[in-house]
């Protein structure tokens, strides 16, 4: 069914199925559209996935210096601000890794 051309108002095909035990019918899907519309433009389209991807690294630098900093904090006394330099750098270098992939 993967070769079939259809309209692109064509959502999907349905077949029901009657049920030999109780006669009741049951539909079965035998082609659905999942292709959706691009909202974006294909000249800004590079642009939105570096931003997507800029946004992960963010998330990911974030998340791991929190990491981190709670556990220099437990570690010794004042151990988040003695290691802020090291957390920070660990957390640039995470990023720098998910911007890169």
């Amino acid at each position: 069914m993967d070769n079939l051309r259809l309209d692109p108002a064509v959502q999907r095909i349905t077949i029901l199925h009657k049920d030999s035990e109780t006669g009741n019918f049951k539909p079965a899907a035998v082609y659905r559209n999942n292709k959706r519309k691009k909202k974006t433009s294909k000249i800004l389209r590079p642009i939105a996935k570096f931003l997507r991807r800029l946004g992960r690294a963010e998330a990911r630098a974030a998340s791991v210096y929190n990491n981190r900093h709670d556990r220099s904090a437990s570690k010794k006394k004042n151990g988040a601000l003695r290691d802020l330099v090291k957390n920070t750098n660990k957390a640039r270098k995470a990023a720098w890794k998910t911007l890169k992939d």
